[in-house]
């Protein structure tokens, strides 16, 4: 059986069969929790979704959570598959809408883009593509765990309480990222999600979006979208 596992800024979920529980990352050991679980589990297969940056089964970085650059294969001695949280968000979000050009566009603790073209993930150089949140947008007082101080995802995501920012500066800063998402990508769908913006859903403006009518904005329908993809990956390419 597969292992899923969902490393986020703020919640760490797994999901093993039936089984499926949450926890808060900050409150736990990352590398020492996923091993926990392939003892109690002895699963197969293991797909995991993380928040940042990746490659090759390595973590390389991640803004939002407190863990160290690590190569997870010297401590995973099963088949896995690593990969972004919104790659697999996106894998997900495509199976569900059944579209092969889609952009997953979600807004929680930060932002992020997993990107389909033609039924397959935009993976980039060392797989770091889809990094909305850190195109350079407006100056703010606090530095960005990427090491800016001008992230987009300041505004455009649940970081804009921490910037002292309002719902109308978060709302301008989301349209510009689903602008910025269907200039670059030319998806059928833009799927958003995240839970800063389930939370504060709202009407895309169409005056932000060049060539409106061929795209569709959809809000996802998805709960656990990142853990379903990881699930999907671990299915398909172990």
């Amino acid at each position: 059986m597969i292992l899923a596992i969902d490393i986020g800024g703020t919640f760490f979920r797994y999901k093993f069969g039936e089984i499926f529980e949450v926890k808060n990352t900050k409150e736990i050991d990352v590398l020492k929790e996923i091993l926990n679980l392939i003892e109690k589990y002895k699963p197969s297969k293991l797909g995991i979704s993380f928040a940042g940056q990746v490659d090759n089964g390595k973590i390389l970085s991640s803004p939002n959570i407190d863990i160290k650059s690590i190569d997870l294969k010297e401590y995973i001695k099963i088949p896995f598959i690593l990969e972004n949280d919104l790659n697999c968000a996106a894998v997900a979000e495509s199976r569900y809408w059944k579209s092969k050009f889609l952009v997953a566009l979600y807004s929680g603790t930060g932002l992020g883009a997993g990107i389909i073209e033609n039924g397959k993930l935009v993976r980039g150089y060392m797989n770091l593509a889809g990094e909305i949140g850190h195109i350079p947008y407006k100056k703010t007082d606090l530095l960005c765990g990427c090491g800016k101080n001008d992230c987009l995802e300041f505004y455009a995501s649940s970081k804009i309480e921490k910037i002292g920012g309002s719902i109308e500066e978060y709302k301008e800063a989301l349209n510009k990222a689903v602008g910025i998402v269907a200039s670059l990508f030319n998806p059928e769908i833009i799927v958003l999600g995240g839970g800063y913006y389930l939370h504060h859903k709202f009407e895309i403006d169409k005056k932000y979006i060049p060539n409106f009518d061929k795209v569709e904005i959809k809000t996802t329908k998805l709960k656990d979208a990142s853990l379903i993809g990881a699930e999907f990956l671990a299915k398909e390419e172990l």
